[in-house]
């Protein structure tokens, strides 16, 4: 059974235009798995991922924890619930509350939970706050957020998170607002917390290389515009894709030698296919899509399996070429 099971989840903002943000999404995590949500910004991923950590409920749907329909949850249950799925959010300088210290940002959930006396709470957060390689003190729980640096502010949210001893977190964008020399290190904790206690997590990213380097092992889902058009292994995906959309970002991403670069111009990319609004009928991609026929703009694709564990939601995923300057024997 899966950790975390998403089946026919849309959800619509109160306010707005009253399109719906997702639409029938359908997505499952097993225990201690990464599974990773790309696609552009607007697309919908971090209203999942707040669906995910009972931040807000889904207009339709369910989303089951542990075999449990979340929205279900009451009292003592939901608690338990809320203890085991944890949120890291993309602004280090947004997340905290800056008129808390550290240690009154930490306390609380632990003493709640009661993983710690009133008497224990302190080595308990300095303890939390090494291990996730901060220098603490006694006088470090004392600061406040505005005397951190966006490392140790994206840190100290690390540690809130797993202070619950979750079996999942949500990590959105974790390390798009850090300098790139802080990027691997914090991706490397949050690995380190997956070997070390089994944390599965959902990954949110528009940074395939970020998302290959940290979800290796595990899935991608790709996002567009509400729906998701193909999910499968990080390796396969990348090198394989199914869906012309997935095919589109990979082969928009820079790379820095020119005959990698004259070689994925061969592989053909057409920039004034990169945007255009979603389609009303049909297949959603149909606007942009290079390899569009008649059928795509009567008939939507249904998200299908293709291959183990490899699902699209086209149908010419067969067309779809592959991506040879993303192997890792590329020339």
């Amino acid at each position: 059974m899966s950790l975390l099971e998403i089946q026919d989840v849309t959800h619509t903002y109160a306010t707005g235009s009253g399109r719906p943000v997702l639409h029938d999404v359908n997505l499952s995590t097993g225990e201690g798995e990464i599974v990773a949500l790309v696609g552009e910004s607007g697309c919908g991923k971090t209203t999942l991922g707040r669906l995910i950590a009972g931040l807000h409920e889904p207009s339709s749907g369910r989303i089951s924890f542990d075999g449990t329909d979340i929205a279900g949850l009451r009292g003592n249950r939901r608690r338990q619930w809320r203890r085991k799925v944890q949120m890291v959010h993309q602004d280090p300088y947004g997340s905290l509350n800056p008129g808390l210290t550290i240690g009154s940002t930490l306390a609380p959930g632990i003493l709640q939970h009661k993983l710690a006396t009133w008497r224990t709470v302190q080595p308990e957060m300095i303890k939390l706050l090494q291990q996730v390689g901060l220098d603490a003190t006694p006088a470090f729980l004392q600061r406040y957020p505005h005397q951190l640096s966006g490392g140790q502010r994206q840190r100290v949210s690390i540690a809130r998170a797993i202070s619950l001893q979750p079996s999942l977190i949500v990590a959105d964008e974790v390390t798009s607002m850090l300098d790139v020399s802080m990027r691997v290190a914090i991706l490397d904790l949050l690995l380190s917390f997956q070997r070390d206690r089994g944390i599965g997590y959902v990954f949110i990213s528009h940074d395939f290389g970020v998302v290959r380097y940290f979800a290796q092992g595990g899935r991608i889902a790709v996002m567009f515009f509400g729906y998701i058009v193909e999910e499968g292994p990080v390796e396969e995906l990348i090198t394989s894709p199914r869906h012309p959309y997935t095919h589109m970002l990979l082969q928009a991403i820079p790379v820095p030698d020119p005959v990698l670069v004259r070689k994925r111009d061969e592989e053909g990319r057409d920039p004034e296919r990169m945007i255009g609004e979603p389609a009303t009928s049909g297949c959603v991609f149909a606007n942009r899509c290079p390899l569009v026929q008649d059928v795509c703009r009567k008939q939507a694709p249904a998200l299908t399996e293709i291959g183990t564990g490899h699902r699209s939601a086209c149908h010419f995923s067969d067309e779809v070429p592959p991506l040879v300057h993303l192997t890792d024997d590329a020339a």
